[in-house]
């Protein structure tokens, strides 16, 4: 019985634990899709250019001075700029893409 409920407050704390964790790391700095749509056009292309100034900035760092621990944040640091740049509606046609579009219109036409 004493270890039953001593299992059971453990999971229980292991659960609060984890809601918190995710609650204190889900609020970082990245804007909400709700928040991307209320910027003007004006503030979405300022933030695209600090994002990709952060970027150039980071991939010119030297990284062979950096601490194992550091490459890890800015690795981090990318992948989250990069999955704000995708909330951004940005649209990129590959070349592929283009060259089937372009004769599909040539077909039609």
């Amino acid at each position: 019985m004493k270890k039953t409920i001593y299992l059971l407050f453990l999971t229980c704390t292991l659960c609060l634990a984890s809601l918190a964790a995710s609650a204190a790391t889900s609020t970082g700095g990245t804007p909400t899709k709700a928040e991307i749509a209320a910027m003007t056009p004006e503030e979405r292309q300022a933030r695209v250019e600090e994002i990709k100034a952060r970027i150039a900035e980071i991939k010119a760092e030297d990284r062979s001075l950096m601490t194992k621990d550091q490459r890890k944040a800015y690795h981090a640091e990318l992948k989250a700029l990069k999955q704000e740049t995708k909330m951004y509606d940005v649209l990129y046609i590959g070349v592929g893409a283009l060259v089937i579009l372009i004769l599909i219109l040539l077909i039609i036409l």
